[in-house]
């Protein structure tokens, strides 16, 4: 096996890995972890601790990071996290900056395939899904006969408002009351914020709140305790997210949102999101749980990262062949080739 040297680059923002709260720094976490399995040599370094004359893959996850990089000369990868570049839309700053990370790389990830369209000025961005540790987000024992309880777990708000309902707080409560079910809210304390403004919801009995940014064996305590993940969010950079997969790992079966085109079992994908959307999957889903359950662990192996960190090493291979010239064709067939002949799913 050819071993690779690459350098993640951190965010500068929390840190790795994170015990609790930070995605992207959760996932440049697994990219370490498991590519390093596979044999590979991965640092993880802030943007100034990389040089233009080092023999290393350069993996950047933020913009002005990427951009730093190419203002040195220094090649990189770039992956795309940033929803804010859907929601202020085409021509927006926000949206620019990361077209422009993704133009000066040598190529680059989505995690949310319609991004791909999305961004049509590029033919350097292609998809690579998200994944979830199995190892550590496993089922809980228990069978189906214990009383259902809701968990909805997510950080709320967006673009700095934190009333704004991007995660659908509202509908999974408002249809947790009328079916009369406990539901848990876990997340940052920034959800409290969101809870200021919608104060209404604090009037269910039912509901609890989990606030304190949970370490990730107490997230996993969590998932086990709970029956039915919701997930009505109306916008992600990551289709599936990762708190979508490690539901799915620990064969929680979930009601929500999803655009991807690989079926993720035991899924109910609302296409609207509403308080009455949610309340109808919730039904459907405990109409048919153990048998959704079933499915969730008969293939919960297939979104662990060990699969995303091989399609990830096929890539950095060509990164390292690659010279100034970016031949479309040919990154494309290779893409092809990395879904064709690495594991499923991811």
């Amino acid at each position: 096996m050819e071993n690779l040297h690459v350098i993640q680059v951190a965010t500068g923002m929390i840190r790795i890995p994170p015990n609790g709260w930070g995605a992207v720094e959760r996932i440049i976490w697994a990219y370490k972890d498991r590519l390093q399995r596979l044999g590979h040599t991965v640092d993880i370094r802030y943007v100034n601790q990389v040089h233009k004359s080092e023999n290393a893959i350069v993996h950047t996850h933020i913009a002005n990071l990427a951009l730093d990089c190419k203002s040195r000369g220094i090649p990189y990868v770039f992956s795309l996290h940033d929803h804010h570049s859907e929601w202020y839309g085409k021509g927006s700053f926000v949206f620019n900056q990361n077209l422009q990370a993704i133009k000066g790389s040598v190529v680059s990830f989505t995690h949310a395939e319609h991004l791909v369209d999305y961004f049509s000025e590029t033919d350097k961005l292609f998809y690579l899904s998200h994944g979830a540790d199995t190892e550590f987000f496993t089922p809980s024992e228990e069978d189906g006969t214990r009383q259902h309880r809701l968990l909805m777990l997510a950080n709320n708000g967006l673009a700095g408002d934190s009333g704004f309902d991007r995660k659908g707080f509202r509908y999974g409560i408002e249809a947790a009351k009328l079916l009369d079910l406990p539901i848990t809210v876990v997340g940052t304390d920034n959800n409290m914020n969101f809870f200021e403004v919608h104060k209404d919801l604090l009037e269910y009995p039912k509901l609890n709140i989990i606030a304190s940014n949970p370490t990730d064996e107490q997230t996993r305590e969590i998932y086990q305790s709970h029956t039915i993940f919701l997930h009505p969010s109306m916008l992600e950079a990551g289709h599936p997210n990762l708190t979508l997969l490690e539901a799915a790992s620990v064969c929680l079966p979930i009601v929500g949102t999803y655009k991807g085109s690989k079926e993720i079992k035991g899924l109910h994908v609302i296409n609207e999101i509403s308080t009455e959307s949610v309340y109808s999957g919730i039904l459907k889903t405990i109409e048919n749980y153990e048998e959704r359950r079933k499915d969730m662990i008969s293939c919960r192996h297939e979104y662990d990262w060990t699969h995303v960190a091989n399609k990830l090493a096929f890539f950095y291979k060509f990164v390292n062949k690659v010279d100034d010239k970016y031949d479309s064709a040919k990154t494309k067939e290779l893409y092809k080739r990395a879904y064709n002949e690495t594991t499923r799913h991811v």
